[in-house]
């Protein structure tokens, strides 16, 4: 894994691992290309970590690495998250003997690779060659994602969504309020995310415009991520006038106050794999508006636990949010079947048992 941002994959990755440890079933050990807040976290765990450090070790170098490692821990089966993770671990996969390998691709390419960066569109092309000749088995953490990549890795495609730990964070977040008072104060809109192109902060933005200069409502939005376009994201809500109602709050490694301080959680990203903010936003009851794209409609239960919205613009988004900011009763309910969604599809210990299972049947050669 990399391991640079603490995100989606990063979080999911160790939500599998966590529970490969507390099962006892299976013994997890990782390898990841940076020094982070997963390192730290799975070094917490007590996990064997090593650190194929990226920025410090050429692609042979971080190679060695990893081959030392799966040496020094026997090693049945390689698993791998990422592009460039997935085509030098299985590089050293076979420079180490290890005879099983899966990969989980959690999502749709941020961008399309082109020639003009030679070594990003390289990367891309051995991935996808590696995927479909040298893996037992692919990951999707949705639906969506099987139906796309089905047809490029036939029968070795297999659906484990993305998951959390429902009962950790029942039993300890302080949750959302059951009712909102008519006079409380200004609401309070999120999104929560790296500030990278795909998760267009500049809707958000938009958004909270919209809400202000159409619809005459109290809203400030605030940003809870990092990333390369966030100080590219101030200045562009500065030049749309919305300055003093957004605030950019950076990486934020304790959410709960966050989460409890939510009205609404706003996804206006281009797609999403299956986007685990959301599995985090259900579970606290928080009312969510986002695009109806990739697996987020896997997430919302198609509308019945969350908005979707297909006009994919600032006033798309800004009209579905208004309308539930006057309806709070509409929003409640949303929120509640978005609880009971979470905890009934999306829970740790079922999910973890299916990846168990898939280690199993590569393992002994079973078709699945």
């Amino acid at each position: 894994m990399s391991g640079d941002l603490w995100a989606g994959a990063e979080a999911q990755a160790f939500q599998l691992i966590s529970g490969l440890q507390t099962n006892g079933v299976i013994k997890p050990t990782a390898v990841v290309f940076n020094r982070g807040v997963l390192f730290d976290k799975l070094t917490e765990l007590g996990i064997d970590v090593t650190l194929a450090d990226e920025r410090a070790l050429s692609p042979l170098g971080q190679i060695k690495t990893i081959c030392k490692h799966l040496r020094q821990h026997p090693t049945d089966i390689l698993h791998t998250h990422g592009f460039k993770e997935n085509v030098l671990g299985t590089v050293s996969k076979y420079l180490s003997g290890v005879k099983r390998s899966v990969l989980t691709v959690h999502g749709s390419p941020e961008s399309q690779s082109t020639w003009r960066a030679p070594r990003k569109k390289l990367t891309h092309l051995l991935d996808r060659a590696l995927t479909a000749f040298c893996h037992d088995a692919v990951v999707t953490v949705s639906r969506h994602l099987k139906a796309l990549l089905e047809p490029r890795y036939p029968s070795k495609t297999v659906v484990i969504r993305n998951f959390i730990d429902t009962d950790e964070i029942l039993a300890t977040a302080p949750g959302q309020p059951d009712d909102q008072e008519e006079s409380d104060a200004r609401c309070r809109i999120a999104l929560v995310g790296r500030c990278v192109p795909v998760k267009r902060i500049d809707l958000f933005i938009d958004t909270i415009a919209s809400l202000i200069a159409d619809h005459n409502l109290d809203v400030e939005g605030n940003v809870c991520g990092d990333g390369p376009l966030l100080e590219v994201m101030r200045q562009y809500a500065k030049d749309e006038g919305v300055a003093d109602f957004i605030h950019f709050r950076g990486f934020i490694r304790d959410m709960e106050p966050e989460w409890a301080a939510m009205h609404f959680l706003l996804m206006p990203s281009d797609h999403e794999g299956l986007p685990m903010t959301l599995l985090e936003a259900l579970l606290r009851k928080v009312p969510v508006v986002a695009h109806n794209a990739g697996g987020i409609p896997e997430v919302l239960d198609n509308g019945n636990c969350g908005a979707l919205v297909d006009n994919h613009s600032g006033k798309g988004y800004a009209d579905k949010l208004a309308q539930l900011i006057k309806q709070p009763q509409t929003a409640r309910q949303l929120a509640a079947n978005g609880l009971t969604h979470v905890r009934k599809e999306f829970s740790k210990r079922e999910n973890v048992q299916k990846y168990e299972g898939l280690y199993r049947a590569i393992s002994q050669k079973n078709n699945f």
